[in-house]
C-alpha cells in the first residue's frame, strides 16, 4: 500500500528555546510533572545487575483520561555532547500540544542516558576518536535491541504498570532515534495503536561522509524498515523538514519509499519545504508548522 505525501509551505518565525515559558500551559493547572522509574536486569560486559530507567512523566490536570503517548527520544549526534546531560526531553511546545488534548506523556530515558543508570551504548564518539564512523553502523544492531528493551520495560513497568489498563492503545512517537524506534516498537507490540515519527532515522545520512558509508547507512535503514513495515497494520505520520542538518536531500522520501515499497500500513508523509528552523531536524518544536495534520491524524487513531 503506498502512504500519502503532503509537501507543506510554511514560512515565519520560530523561537529555538525548547523550554520557552508558556503562561497559557502552566504546572498545577493545567498539567502535573514526575518522575517514574522501570528497571531492567543486564549482564552484558558493561553492567551486570539492575539499572534503573527513568522516565518522565506529563499528565493533564482535568484527565481521567486513558490516552498515553510513549515517547522516544533522539540520539546525542555521535555524542558530540555526554548522554549525561539532562537534554533529552521532547520540546515544552510538543508536550503541551499532547497534554492539552488530553494525552498522557511518558518520555523513558533509556539507559545511560540523563538519570537512568548504566553505560550508554547506542553510539561512540568519532570527533574524540573513541570510534570509526563505520564502529558507529556496526552498533546498530546492538544499540537498537537494547533501545527497543529499555522501552519495553517502561511500557510493561509504567505505562501498563501505573497508568492504564493492560492492553491499551498506546501511541509510540519520537524524534530523530526515537522516532525510528517508534516504529520497531510498532512491529513488536500489538498495543502500539499509531505511530508519529519526527525526523526519524538511526543514523545520520549527510554530505560529511563517503557515498560509500552513507549508502550502508541507508541499507541498513532500509532492511530495519523494510521488515518492520511487514509487521505493522497501524497508522503512521512520518514528520520531515528541508535543511535538515542529518539528512541529505531526498533522505527523507527514501527512507518513507522504504516503508510504504514493503507494505507500510497507512502510512502518511509531511515535507516542511520552507520554515525558519535553523534546522529542519528542529521541526519538532514548532507545531503551528504541523499542527493541523497532527490533529487530523489523532481524529483518525482509535
Amino acid at each position: 500500500m503506498k502512504g500519502f505525501v503532503a509537501v507543506v509551505i510554511f514560512l515565519g518565525s520560530v523561537s529555538v528555546c525548547p523550554q520557552a515559558i508558556d503562561p497559557g500551559f502552566a504546572f498545577g493547572r493545567d498539567y502535573t510533572f514526575e518522575r517514574m522509574v522501570a528497571t531492567r536486569r543486564v549482564n552484558d560486559a558493561d553492567d551486570k545487575g539492575t539499572i534503573k530507567l527513568v522516565s518522565y512523566v506529563y499528565r493533564p490536570v482535568k484527565a481521567g483520561t486513558t490516552k498515553v503517548v510513549l515517547f522516544s527520544h533522539g540520539s546525542t549526534g555521535g555524542l558530540i555532547r555526554s548522554a549525561r546531560e539532562p537534554l533529552d526531553g521532547p520540546p515544552f511546545a510538543l508536550v503541551r500540544f499532547f497534554v492539552s488534548r488530553g494525552y498522557t506523556m511518558v518520555i523513558p530515558m533509556r539507559r545511560g542516558r540523563a538519570e537512568s543508570t548504566g553505560k550508554y551504548v547506542e553510539e561512540c564518539s568519532v570527533l574524540a576518536g573513541e570510534c570509526s564512523t563505520a564502529d558507529q553502523l556496526r552498533l546498530g544492531e546492538r544499540g537498537i535491541s537494547e533501545a527497543l528493551a529499555d522501552t519495553n520495560a517502561v511500557l510493561e513497568q509504567i505505562v501498563y504498570g501505573k497508568l492504564v489498563r493492560r492492553n491499551t492503545k498506546v501511541i509510540a512517537a519520537g524524534i530523530s532515534r526515537g522516532g525510528f524506534l517508534s516504529l520497531l516498537l510498532a512491529a513488536e507490540r500489538t498495543e502500539v495503536g499509531a505511530v508519529i515519527n519526527f525526523v526519524g532515522g538511526w543514523y545520520g545520512v549527510t554530505a560529511n561522509l563517503s557515498t560509500d558509508e552513507n549508502e550502508k547507512r541507508m541499507a541498513d535503514h532500509k532492511i530495519r524498515l523494510q521488515r518492520a513495515a511487514k509487521k505493522v497494520t497501524v497508522p503512521s505520520l512520518w514528520i520531515y523538514a528541508a535543511r535538515d542538518q542529518l539528512y541529505k536531500d531526498g533522505v527523507p522520501q527514501k527512507l518513507f519509499g522504504y516503508w510504504t515499497d514493503a507494505d507500510g500500513s497507512r502510512a502518511e508523509f509531511i515535507f516542511v519545504a520552507d520554515h525558519a528552523l535553523p534546522n529542519g531536524h528542529f521541526i519538532a518544536q514548532d507545531p503551528s508548522l504541523w499542527g493541523k495534520q497532527l490533529d487530523s491524524f489523532l481524529k483518525r487513531t482509535p
